[in-house]
């Protein structure tokens, strides 16, 4: 197994190629979570049989869905990722605080679109409940687990705030993620998505993915061992489903197992389920491989937030001296 400083020179860009880490990069990884979250919006719930019925294979932006999303238009994965990177952007680092007031805002406009568990963490907020207590009361109001995907599918511009540092990677990951998921389960596969996101920015998402799961070993062996699966994986074994793990391990098998981002997010939507927040996730590990210039141009063009997103993204590139 490799030694923690072993893995964080193998994840972390020297300064001089955290400067070179091409700007295309960065937009991508923002855009692809929000193509993502659009595409896979009204296939979200339905089986893959479904899918199949209604669209044939699902490849264009079509709009529909139980939430009745514009073209172009997606969900809480991508809201919240805004919010988020909006406000690493405004202040150049993680403040705890600002993000809570920026989650608050967005959620008492009433998004048409909250997991459970995001909800529970907004509502115990609004109540007046300390924001680093909110999710374990959440969890407690809840009394279940509450590992699912609602901070992995947001957490990417984190990834492009500190793609040259990662301890403050992981260090704000697990951060953030607590704001709504008192499980650490969920936090971790934020450390390991992120750590991925910058691999992929960097063009080294393979060669990177051994060191991605030793480092992540001794803090949450599931979390690795869902890494170390999703290479091997047949195509039956993977699910596009909440469950954190369900999530991450379909992501990352899809960019591993595909060769264009439109190849890797066409594999995920249309498998049904969870699949705008499962096709975020995807959306903005193969944006960060192969950039936004690879996007396709029929996918850009009615995405609602671009030119939002394309803004955010410059900014967090210079705000990680890219």
């Amino acid at each position: 197994m490799a030694e923690r400083g072993d893995a964080d020179q193998a994840l972390s860009p020297s300064s001089a190629t955290t400067a070179s880490l091409p700007r295309d990069r960065f937009r991508g990884a923002l855009l692809g979570l929000a193509v993502g979250d659009a595409l896979g919006a009204p296939a979200e719930f339905l089986t893959s049989a479904q899918v199949r019925d209604r669209w044939g294979v699902l490849d264009e932006m079509v709009g529909g869905g139980c939430h009745e999303v514009r073209p172009g238009e997606g969900s809480d994965a991508t809201e919240m990722m805004l919010e988020l990177a909006e406000s690493l952007a405004a202040h150049g680092e993680f403040d705890p605080e600002d993000v809570v007031a920026r989650y608050r805002a967005w959620f008492a406009a009433g998004p048409r679109d909250v997991s459970l568990t995001t909800r529970t963490a907004m509502l115990v907020l609004a109540a007046g409940t300390p924001w680093d207590l909110a999710s374990r009361r959440a969890h407690e109001v809840l009394g279940f687990p509450t590992a699912g995907n609602g901070s992995v599918m947001r957490c990417a511009p984190i990834a492009l705030r500190y793609a040259a540092d990662p301890e403050a990677r992981r260090r704000v990951s697990l951060r953030e993620s607590t704001i709504t998921h008192y499980d650490f389960l969920a936090g971790w596969s934020c450390v390991a998505l992120n750590d991925l996101i910058v691999a992929a920015m960097a063009g080294r998402l393979e060669e990177s993915l051994p060191a991605v799961v030793a480092a992540l070993e001794p803090d949450d062996s599931r979390v690795a061992a869902t890494l170390r699966d999703a290479v091997e994986a047949e195509a039956e074994e993977i699910h596009a489903a909440a469950f954190v793990l369900d999530s991450l391990g379909a992501a990352v098998w899809a960019v591993l197992h595909t060769s264009s981002f439109e190849g890797a997010l066409v594999e995920i939507v249309n498998r049904g389920g969870d699949c705008d927040t499962v096709g975020a996730v995807a959306g903005a590990l193969a944006g960060a491989r192969y950039g936004a210039s690879a996007i396709p141009a029929r996918w850009l063009e009615p995405l609602v937030v671009r030119d939002r997103v394309t803004t955010l993204a410059d900014a967090l590139a210079e705000r990680a001296g890219s």
